[in-house]
Protein backbone atom coordinates (compact mmCIF):
# COMPACT_ATOMS: atom_id res chain seq x y z
CA UNK A 1 0.00 0.00 0.00
CA UNK A 2 2.84 2.64 1.20
CA UNK A 3 4.61 1.66 -2.60
CA UNK A 4 1.56 1.93 -4.32
CA UNK A 5 0.76 5.50 -2.56
CA UNK A 6 4.37 6.67 -3.31
CA UNK A 7 3.65 5.75 -7.28
CA UNK A 8 0.66 7.77 -7.11
CA UNK A 9 2.46 10.95 -5.47
CA UNK A 10 4.91 10.42 -8.53
CA UNK A 11 2.77 10.49 -11.07
CA UNK A 12 1.05 13.42 -9.57
CA UNK A 13 4.40 15.09 -9.19
CA UNK A 14 5.11 14.15 -12.55
CA UNK A 15 1.97 15.87 -14.12
CA UNK A 16 2.26 19.25 -11.96
CA UNK A 17 6.04 19.38 -13.26
CA UNK A 18 4.98 18.93 -17.44
CA UNK A 19 2.05 21.27 -16.75
CA UNK A 20 4.06 24.41 -15.55
CA UNK A 21 6.70 23.32 -17.71
CA UNK A 22 4.52 23.52 -20.60
CA UNK A 23 2.83 26.57 -19.61
CA UNK A 24 5.83 28.34 -18.52
CA UNK A 25 7.50 27.57 -22.47
CA UNK A 26 4.41 28.71 -24.55
CA UNK A 27 1.66 31.76 -24.48
CA UNK A 28 -1.87 31.76 -22.70
CA UNK A 29 -3.71 29.59 -24.74
CA UNK A 30 -6.13 32.08 -24.32
CA UNK A 31 -4.30 35.17 -26.30
CA UNK A 32 -4.42 35.91 -29.03
CA UNK A 33 -2.30 36.76 -32.34
CA UNK A 34 -3.07 39.81 -33.38
CA UNK A 35 -1.90 42.59 -36.26
CA UNK A 36 -3.10 46.14 -36.56
CA UNK A 37 -2.10 49.44 -38.05
CA UNK A 38 -1.52 52.31 -36.26
CA UNK A 39 -1.98 55.64 -37.52
CA UNK A 40 -0.09 58.90 -36.33
CA UNK A 41 -1.61 61.74 -37.45
CA UNK A 42 1.19 64.65 -39.63
CA UNK A 43 -0.17 68.16 -38.53
CA UNK A 44 0.34 71.48 -40.93
CA UNK A 45 -0.77 74.81 -39.45
CA UNK A 46 -4.68 75.31 -40.15
CA UNK A 47 -3.62 78.75 -41.94
CA UNK A 48 -0.79 77.03 -44.09
CA UNK A 49 -3.41 74.83 -44.93
CA UNK A 50 -6.00 77.27 -45.96
CA UNK A 51 -2.92 78.91 -48.15
CA UNK A 52 -2.15 76.02 -50.19
CA UNK A 53 -5.88 74.99 -50.86
CA UNK A 54 -5.40 75.04 -54.25
CA UNK A 55 -3.22 72.04 -54.71
CA UNK A 56 -1.81 70.38 -58.36
CA UNK A 57 -4.40 69.82 -61.38
CA UNK A 58 -2.02 66.53 -61.74
CA UNK A 59 -2.81 65.02 -58.39
CA UNK A 60 -3.02 61.52 -59.04
CA UNK A 61 -6.80 60.07 -57.81
CA UNK A 62 -5.98 57.32 -54.80
CA UNK A 63 -9.06 56.44 -53.14
CA UNK A 64 -11.78 57.76 -54.92
CA UNK A 65 -15.05 58.76 -52.18
CA UNK A 66 -18.47 60.92 -53.05
CA UNK A 67 -19.07 62.09 -56.18
CA UNK A 68 -20.79 65.61 -56.97
CA UNK A 69 -21.84 66.53 -60.31
CA UNK A 70 -22.66 70.42 -61.44
CA UNK A 71 -23.13 71.77 -65.30
CA UNK A 72 -20.06 70.37 -67.38
CA UNK A 73 -17.76 69.28 -64.05
CA UNK A 74 -17.71 66.49 -61.69
CA UNK A 75 -16.56 67.10 -58.24
CA UNK A 76 -14.45 64.25 -56.54
CA UNK A 77 -13.77 63.42 -53.40
CA UNK A 78 -10.35 62.28 -52.77
CA UNK A 79 -11.03 60.72 -49.19
CA UNK A 80 -9.56 63.12 -46.82
CA UNK A 81 -7.31 64.05 -49.14
CA UNK A 82 -9.42 66.77 -51.32
CA UNK A 83 -11.50 67.08 -54.18
CA UNK A 84 -10.61 66.84 -57.84
CA UNK A 85 -12.40 68.67 -60.49
CA UNK A 86 -12.86 67.23 -63.63
CA UNK A 87 -14.09 68.80 -66.56
CA UNK A 88 -16.81 66.41 -68.30
CA UNK A 89 -17.70 68.49 -71.72
CA UNK A 90 -16.64 65.38 -73.28
CA UNK A 91 -17.94 62.86 -71.73
CA UNK A 92 -15.88 60.21 -73.85
CA UNK A 93 -12.62 62.62 -72.45
CA UNK A 94 -13.33 63.87 -69.14
CA UNK A 95 -10.08 65.73 -68.01
CA UNK A 96 -8.77 66.37 -64.41
CA UNK A 97 -9.08 70.60 -64.51
CA UNK A 98 -7.98 71.47 -60.85
CA UNK A 99 -7.17 70.15 -57.16
CA UNK A 100 -8.44 71.40 -54.27
CA UNK A 101 -6.36 70.20 -50.97
CA UNK A 102 -8.63 70.03 -47.97
CA UNK A 103 -7.50 67.54 -45.48
CA UNK A 104 -10.44 65.39 -43.99
CA UNK A 105 -12.73 66.12 -46.71
CA UNK A 106 -15.67 63.69 -47.29
CA UNK A 107 -18.30 65.62 -48.68
CA UNK A 108 -19.47 68.01 -51.38
CA UNK A 109 -21.68 70.56 -52.16
CA UNK A 110 -22.16 73.41 -54.55
CA UNK A 111 -24.53 76.20 -55.08
CA UNK A 112 -24.02 78.83 -57.94
CA UNK A 113 -20.28 79.30 -58.10
CA UNK A 114 -19.87 78.60 -54.06
CA UNK A 115 -18.47 75.16 -53.39
CA UNK A 116 -19.08 74.27 -49.34
CA UNK A 117 -17.11 71.34 -48.21
CA UNK A 118 -16.13 69.84 -44.71
CA UNK A 119 -12.19 69.75 -43.02
CA UNK A 120 -12.50 67.28 -40.90
CA UNK A 121 -14.34 69.18 -38.08
CA UNK A 122 -14.87 72.25 -40.40
CA UNK A 123 -17.51 73.81 -43.00
CA UNK A 124 -15.58 75.30 -45.56
CA UNK A 125 -16.95 77.69 -48.06
CA UNK A 126 -14.84 78.12 -51.07
CA UNK A 127 -15.44 80.67 -54.47
CA UNK A 128 -14.74 78.60 -57.38
CA UNK A 129 -15.41 81.14 -60.20
CA UNK A 130 -11.91 80.32 -61.29
CA UNK A 131 -11.24 76.63 -60.30
CA UNK A 132 -7.61 76.93 -60.65
CA UNK A 133 -7.68 79.85 -58.07
CA UNK A 134 -10.37 78.71 -55.28
CA UNK A 135 -10.68 81.30 -52.52
CA UNK A 136 -11.80 80.82 -49.27
CA UNK A 137 -14.75 82.77 -48.11
CA UNK A 138 -16.23 81.56 -44.60
CA UNK A 139 -15.22 78.96 -42.34
CA UNK A 140 -17.71 77.44 -39.89
CA UNK A 141 -15.57 75.97 -37.36
CA UNK A 142 -16.71 73.16 -35.50
CA UNK A 143 -19.56 72.19 -37.49
CA UNK A 144 -18.87 68.47 -37.73
CA UNK A 145 -18.85 67.33 -33.85
CA UNK A 146 -18.84 63.87 -34.93
CA UNK A 147 -15.37 64.27 -36.41
CA UNK A 148 -13.33 66.30 -33.79
CA UNK A 149 -10.94 63.23 -33.15
CA UNK A 150 -10.21 60.60 -35.41
CA UNK A 151 -8.37 57.31 -34.39
CA UNK A 152 -8.00 58.64 -30.81
CA UNK A 153 -5.87 61.48 -32.07
CA UNK A 154 -7.54 65.17 -32.82
CA UNK A 155 -8.21 65.89 -36.33
CA UNK A 156 -7.50 69.82 -35.40
CA UNK A 157 -5.03 70.96 -32.49
CA UNK A 158 -3.89 73.82 -30.99
CA UNK A 159 -4.45 75.51 -34.83
CA UNK A 160 -3.09 72.93 -36.64
CA UNK A 161 -4.55 70.21 -38.97
CA UNK A 162 -3.89 66.61 -39.76
CA UNK A 163 -2.69 66.37 -43.27
CA UNK A 164 -1.49 63.12 -43.58
CA UNK A 165 -1.45 60.13 -41.41
CA UNK A 166 2.18 57.64 -40.71
CA UNK A 167 1.42 54.40 -40.09
CA UNK A 168 3.57 51.38 -38.65
CA UNK A 169 2.19 47.94 -38.93
CA UNK A 170 2.56 45.88 -35.09
CA UNK A 171 2.08 42.02 -34.03
CA UNK A 172 1.33 40.91 -30.56
CA UNK A 173 -0.34 38.25 -28.21
CA UNK A 174 -3.20 39.65 -26.56
CA UNK A 175 -6.81 38.99 -25.37
CA UNK A 176 -7.98 42.49 -26.39
CA UNK A 177 -7.05 45.41 -28.99
CA UNK A 178 -5.27 48.42 -27.70
CA UNK A 179 -7.13 50.91 -25.58
CA UNK A 180 -8.49 53.58 -27.40
CA UNK A 181 -7.43 52.27 -31.09
CA UNK A 182 -10.53 51.69 -32.40
CA UNK A 183 -9.25 48.64 -34.15
CA UNK A 184 -6.09 50.86 -34.90
CA UNK A 185 -8.11 50.48 -38.70
CA UNK A 186 -8.24 54.14 -40.11
CA UNK A 187 -11.37 54.20 -42.64
CA UNK A 188 -13.54 57.69 -42.67
CA UNK A 189 -15.73 56.62 -45.37
CA UNK A 190 -18.66 55.97 -42.96
CA UNK A 191 -22.12 58.65 -47.01
CA UNK A 192 -29.89 62.66 -54.99
CA UNK A 193 -30.08 61.58 -58.38
CA UNK A 194 -33.62 61.57 -58.59
CA UNK A 195 -33.41 65.92 -58.48
CA UNK A 196 -30.78 65.85 -61.67
CA UNK A 197 -32.60 68.36 -63.42
CA UNK A 198 -30.88 71.67 -64.23
CA UNK A 199 -30.28 74.02 -61.37
CA UNK A 200 -27.91 76.32 -59.61
CA UNK A 201 -27.25 73.53 -57.36
CA UNK A 202 -25.56 70.21 -58.43
CA UNK A 203 -26.61 66.54 -57.70
CA UNK A 204 -24.85 64.30 -55.22
CA UNK A 205 -24.72 60.50 -55.16
CA UNK A 206 -26.19 58.15 -52.53
CA UNK A 207 -23.40 58.25 -50.19
CA UNK A 208 -24.45 62.16 -49.11
CA UNK A 209 -24.04 63.21 -46.03
CA UNK A 210 -24.44 66.80 -46.95
CA UNK A 211 -27.06 68.25 -48.83
CA UNK A 212 -28.53 71.77 -50.63
CA UNK A 213 -32.01 72.51 -50.41
CA UNK A 214 -33.39 76.19 -51.10
CA UNK A 215 -31.32 78.07 -49.42
CA UNK A 216 -30.45 76.02 -46.55
CA UNK A 217 -27.53 73.12 -46.09
CA UNK A 218 -28.04 70.28 -44.20
CA UNK A 219 -25.47 67.93 -43.09
CA UNK A 220 -25.17 64.97 -40.72
CA UNK A 221 -23.00 67.00 -37.78
CA UNK A 222 -22.37 63.69 -35.98
CA UNK A 223 -24.32 60.33 -35.20
CA UNK A 224 -27.41 61.34 -34.07
CA UNK A 225 -27.83 64.76 -35.38
CA UNK A 226 -28.53 67.02 -38.51
CA UNK A 227 -27.17 70.49 -38.82
CA UNK A 228 -28.78 73.23 -40.58
CA UNK A 229 -26.79 76.49 -42.15
CA UNK A 230 -28.51 79.12 -43.86
CA UNK A 231 -26.84 79.33 -47.51
CA UNK A 232 -28.95 82.77 -48.70
CA UNK A 233 -26.30 84.64 -48.59
CA UNK A 234 -24.34 81.75 -50.58
CA UNK A 235 -20.72 82.90 -49.72
CA UNK A 236 -20.69 84.07 -45.55
CA UNK A 237 -23.53 80.76 -44.66
CA UNK A 238 -24.70 81.00 -41.40
CA UNK A 239 -25.29 78.38 -38.78
CA UNK A 240 -29.06 77.95 -37.92
CA UNK A 241 -29.77 75.27 -35.64
CA UNK A 242 -28.88 71.34 -34.82
CA UNK A 243 -31.55 69.01 -34.43
CA UNK A 244 -32.32 65.53 -33.29
CA UNK A 245 -32.83 63.12 -36.47
CA UNK A 246 -32.27 59.46 -35.50
CA UNK A 247 -29.75 57.26 -34.18
CA UNK A 248 -26.58 56.07 -36.16
CA UNK A 249 -27.37 57.94 -39.21
CA UNK A 250 -25.12 57.58 -42.36
CA UNK A 251 -26.44 59.58 -45.98
CA UNK A 252 -28.52 62.21 -46.41
CA UNK A 253 -31.43 62.63 -49.68
CA UNK A 254 -33.27 65.33 -50.78
CA UNK A 255 -36.36 64.69 -52.54
CA UNK A 256 -39.04 68.13 -53.69
CA UNK A 257 -39.53 69.35 -49.55
CA UNK A 258 -38.55 66.13 -47.85
CA UNK A 259 -35.28 64.98 -46.34
CA UNK A 260 -34.55 61.06 -46.33
CA UNK A 261 -31.62 60.01 -43.84
CA UNK A 262 -30.15 56.40 -43.89
CA UNK A 263 -28.95 55.17 -40.88
CA UNK A 264 -27.98 51.99 -39.56
CA UNK A 265 -30.84 50.85 -37.63
CA UNK A 266 -33.25 52.20 -40.53
CA UNK A 267 -34.59 54.93 -42.31
CA UNK A 268 -35.99 58.52 -41.10
CA UNK A 269 -37.92 61.25 -43.23
CA UNK A 270 -38.54 64.46 -42.51
CA UNK A 271 -40.71 67.47 -43.65
CA UNK A 272 -38.37 70.94 -44.77
CA UNK A 273 -41.12 72.76 -46.02
CA UNK A 274 -40.41 75.15 -42.95
CA UNK A 275 -36.89 74.99 -43.76
CA UNK A 276 -35.26 75.88 -40.30
CA UNK A 277 -37.92 73.68 -38.14
CA UNK A 278 -37.87 70.12 -39.61
CA UNK A 279 -41.15 68.06 -38.73
CA UNK A 280 -40.60 64.24 -38.86
CA UNK A 281 -42.56 61.88 -40.70
CA UNK A 282 -41.61 58.53 -39.09
CA UNK A 283 -39.72 55.94 -39.45
CA UNK A 284 -38.84 52.82 -41.39
CA UNK A 285 -36.78 50.50 -39.35
CA UNK A 286 -34.93 47.17 -40.03
CA UNK A 287 -31.68 45.00 -38.92
CA UNK A 288 -28.39 46.70 -38.23
CA UNK A 289 -26.58 47.58 -41.16
CA UNK A 290 -24.74 50.11 -43.52
CA UNK A 291 -27.44 51.88 -45.18
CA UNK A 292 -28.06 54.46 -48.39
CA UNK A 293 -31.59 55.30 -49.47
CA UNK A 294 -32.86 57.25 -52.64
CA UNK A 295 -36.65 57.88 -53.38
CA UNK A 296 -38.63 59.08 -56.05
CA UNK A 297 -41.15 60.05 -54.16
CA UNK A 298 -43.72 57.56 -54.28
CA UNK A 299 -41.11 54.51 -53.56
CA UNK A 300 -38.26 54.31 -50.90
CA UNK A 301 -34.74 52.39 -52.27
CA UNK A 302 -32.73 51.51 -49.67
CA UNK A 303 -29.57 49.07 -49.53
CA UNK A 304 -28.25 47.44 -46.64
CA UNK A 305 -24.63 45.53 -46.32
CA UNK A 306 -23.40 43.81 -43.87
CA UNK A 307 -19.53 44.72 -42.16
CA UNK A 308 -18.01 48.26 -42.59
CA UNK A 309 -18.33 48.97 -38.78
CA UNK A 310 -22.45 48.88 -39.27
CA UNK A 311 -22.14 45.45 -37.80
CA UNK A 312 -25.50 42.97 -39.08
CA UNK A 313 -25.30 40.30 -41.84
CA UNK A 314 -27.71 41.41 -43.99
CA UNK A 315 -27.18 42.42 -48.09
CA UNK A 316 -30.35 43.13 -49.63
CA UNK A 317 -32.52 45.63 -51.17
CA UNK A 318 -35.84 46.97 -49.16
CA UNK A 319 -38.36 48.78 -51.22
CA UNK A 320 -40.77 50.85 -49.65
CA UNK A 321 -43.94 52.52 -50.00
CA UNK A 322 -43.79 56.12 -49.09
CA UNK A 323 -46.62 57.61 -50.97
CA UNK A 324 -48.04 57.98 -47.07
CA UNK A 325 -45.13 58.68 -44.93
CA UNK A 326 -46.63 58.50 -41.98
CA UNK A 327 -47.63 55.00 -42.37
CA UNK A 328 -44.78 53.90 -44.92
CA UNK A 329 -44.81 49.81 -45.78
CA UNK A 330 -42.60 47.26 -47.06
CA UNK A 331 -43.11 45.92 -50.62
CA UNK A 332 -40.14 43.67 -51.35
CA UNK A 333 -36.83 42.49 -49.80
CA UNK A 334 -34.40 41.57 -52.75
CA UNK A 335 -31.10 39.36 -51.69
CA UNK A 336 -28.22 40.75 -52.72
CA UNK A 337 -23.91 40.31 -52.70
CA UNK A 338 -23.18 43.50 -51.19
CA UNK A 339 -24.80 46.69 -52.02
CA UNK A 340 -23.60 50.35 -51.37
CA UNK A 341 -24.87 53.21 -53.29
CA UNK A 342 -27.61 53.16 -56.17
CA UNK A 343 -29.32 55.54 -58.63
CA UNK A 344 -32.71 56.10 -60.36
CA UNK A 345 -33.49 57.38 -63.27
CA UNK A 346 -37.05 57.23 -64.60
CA UNK A 347 -38.39 53.42 -64.35
CA UNK A 348 -34.57 52.19 -64.68
CA UNK A 349 -33.10 51.20 -61.01
CA UNK A 350 -28.88 51.30 -60.64
CA UNK A 351 -27.68 49.01 -58.14
CA UNK A 352 -23.77 49.08 -56.78
CA UNK A 353 -23.44 45.09 -55.76
CA UNK A 354 -20.33 43.84 -54.76
CA UNK A 355 -18.44 43.24 -57.68
CA UNK A 356 -21.32 44.23 -60.45
CA UNK A 357 -23.68 47.23 -61.07
CA UNK A 358 -27.42 45.88 -61.54
CA UNK A 359 -29.88 47.28 -64.24
CA UNK A 360 -33.40 46.64 -62.77
CA UNK A 361 -36.65 47.63 -64.50
CA UNK A 362 -38.15 49.35 -61.67
CA UNK A 363 -41.73 50.04 -63.60
CA UNK A 364 -43.35 47.43 -60.92
CA UNK A 365 -41.10 48.14 -57.85
CA UNK A 366 -42.43 44.78 -56.18
CA UNK A 367 -41.66 42.84 -59.17
CA UNK A 368 -38.09 44.52 -60.53
CA UNK A 369 -36.73 42.97 -63.61
CA UNK A 370 -32.84 42.70 -63.94
CA UNK A 371 -31.84 44.02 -67.12
CA UNK A 372 -28.22 44.06 -67.22
CA UNK A 373 -25.36 43.31 -64.83
CA UNK A 374 -21.98 45.64 -65.20
CA UNK A 375 -18.88 44.19 -64.03
CA UNK A 376 -16.76 46.67 -61.83
CA UNK A 377 -14.56 46.21 -59.50
CA UNK A 378 -16.13 47.10 -55.94
CA UNK A 379 -18.39 49.92 -57.24
CA UNK A 380 -19.15 52.49 -54.57
CA UNK A 381 -21.58 55.30 -55.37
CA UNK A 382 -23.34 55.86 -58.88
CA UNK A 383 -24.87 59.10 -60.33
CA UNK A 384 -27.55 58.24 -63.47
CA UNK A 385 -29.25 60.69 -65.35
CA UNK A 386 -30.11 61.73 -69.04
CA UNK A 387 -28.50 58.44 -70.25
CA UNK A 388 -25.34 58.63 -68.32
CA UNK A 389 -24.09 56.43 -65.64
CA UNK A 390 -21.21 57.80 -63.56
CA UNK A 391 -19.82 55.19 -61.48
CA UNK A 392 -17.09 55.24 -58.41
CA UNK A 393 -15.05 51.89 -58.17
CA UNK A 394 -12.35 50.69 -56.50
CA UNK A 395 -10.51 51.30 -59.65
CA UNK A 396 -11.50 54.54 -60.56
CA UNK A 397 -14.50 56.26 -61.81
CA UNK A 398 -16.55 54.80 -65.12
CA UNK A 399 -18.79 56.40 -67.52
CA UNK A 400 -21.51 54.80 -69.37
CA UNK A 401 -23.78 55.57 -71.96
CA UNK A 402 -27.01 53.78 -71.71
CA UNK A 403 -29.36 55.25 -74.05
CA UNK A 404 -29.65 51.33 -75.82
CA UNK A 405 -30.58 49.43 -72.50
CA UNK A 406 -29.52 46.59 -74.03
CA UNK A 407 -25.76 48.06 -75.13
CA UNK A 408 -24.30 50.02 -72.32
CA UNK A 409 -21.48 51.26 -73.77
CA UNK A 410 -18.10 52.45 -71.83
CA UNK A 411 -17.97 56.09 -72.46
CA UNK A 412 -14.14 56.71 -70.24
CA UNK A 413 -12.19 55.92 -67.37
CA UNK A 414 -10.07 57.61 -65.27
CA UNK A 415 -7.88 55.49 -63.29
CA UNK A 416 -7.19 55.06 -59.71
CA UNK A 417 -2.84 55.07 -59.08
CA UNK A 418 -2.55 51.60 -57.54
Amino acid sequence: MKKENQFLLWRVFTFISITLLFSACVKDTNTTKRTYTIYTPVYKSKSAVLTAINGSSSQAIEHAGKIYIKGNFIYLNEVNKGIHIIDNSNPTHPVQTAFLSIPGNLDIAIKDNILYADMYNDLLTLDITDPYHAKLTSTLSNFFTGRMYVNGAMANNDGQVAVDWTQKDTTVFTDQYPNNCDFCQFDMLTSASANAAASSKGVAGSMAGMVLMKDNLYAITEMHSVGIVDISNAAVPKLDSNFFAGYDLQTIFPFEDKLFLGSAVGMFMFDVSDPKHPVSLGEFTHGQACDPVITDGNYAYVTLHSGDGCGGDANELHVIDVKDLLHSTLVKTYPLTKPTGLSKDGDLLFVCDGDVVKVYNAASPGALQLLKSITSEEPYDIIAANNNAMVVCNDGLYQYDYNDINNIRLLSFLPIKK
